[in-house]
C-alpha cells in the first residue's frame, strides 16, 4: 500500500514537469559575411570596424577582446541577452556571441559564432530563444554592413 501512495505523487509530479517544456540547445554555427568596399583603405576600414563595434558593445557585458591594427583584426565578446533570469531556483543564464572582423584594402570580414546555449521551449520564463538569436545576429551583420559602407563625409 506504501509503495502505491508513493508512486502516484511521483507520476504526477514528472507529468508536470514534461509539460512544461523540453529542453533545446540553440546552433552555435558561424554566419560568415564578407563585405567589399571599393577604394578604401585597410587603415579606414578599421576605423570604421573599431566605431561600429565601440557602437555595438553598448552593454558592459559586452569586450572588445583583441584589436590588432596591422593585421586589420578585431575581436570581441558580445553579450546577446539573458536566457533566463536570477530566481530561487538559480543564478540564470546569459547568451553570448563571438565577433571577429577582419579588414584588407577593398573589403572586409565579420564572423559571428553565437556560443550554444540550452534554454527551455515552451516555458513562460525563459527570456531568449534560438529564434530571437538568429535575429539579433542578422540584425549585427546587417548594421555592420551598413556601418562599413558608410562613407565618411566629415571634414576633419
Amino acid at each position: 500500500m506504501k509503495k502505491v501512495l508513493f508512486v502516484v505523487p511521483c507520476f504526477f509530479i514528472l507529468l508536470m514537469i514534461q509539460g512544461c517544456g523540453s529542453v533545446a540547445t540553440s546552433d552555435s554555427s558561424p554566419i560568415v559575411k564578407v563585405v567589399p568596399v571599393d577604394n578604401v583603405s585597410q587603415n579606414d576600414l578599421y576605423v570604421r570596424a573599431n566605431n561600429w563595434m565601440v557602437g555595438a558593445f553598448n552593454n558592459a557585458k559586452s569586450v572588445v577582446q583583441f584589436s590588432d591594427k596591422e593585421s586589420g583584426t578585431i575581436t570581441g565578446k558580445y553579450y546577446l541577452s539573458a536566457i533566463t533570469t536570477a530566481n530561487q531556483y538559480g543564478p540564470g543564464s546569459d547568451a553570448y556571441a563571438l565577433i571577429n572582423i577582419q579588414v584588407k584594402d577593398g573589403a572586409s570580414k565579420i564572423t559571428i559564432t553565437p556560443e550554444k546555449f540550452d534554454y527551455m521551449k515552451g516555458n513562460m520564463y525563459t527570456l531568449y530563444n534560438e529564434e530571437t538569436a538568429k535575429k539579433q545576429v542578422e540584425g549585427l551583420i546587417t548594421s555592420f554592413e551598413d556601418a562599413i559602407q558608410l562613407e565618411d563625409k566629415s571634414d576633419w
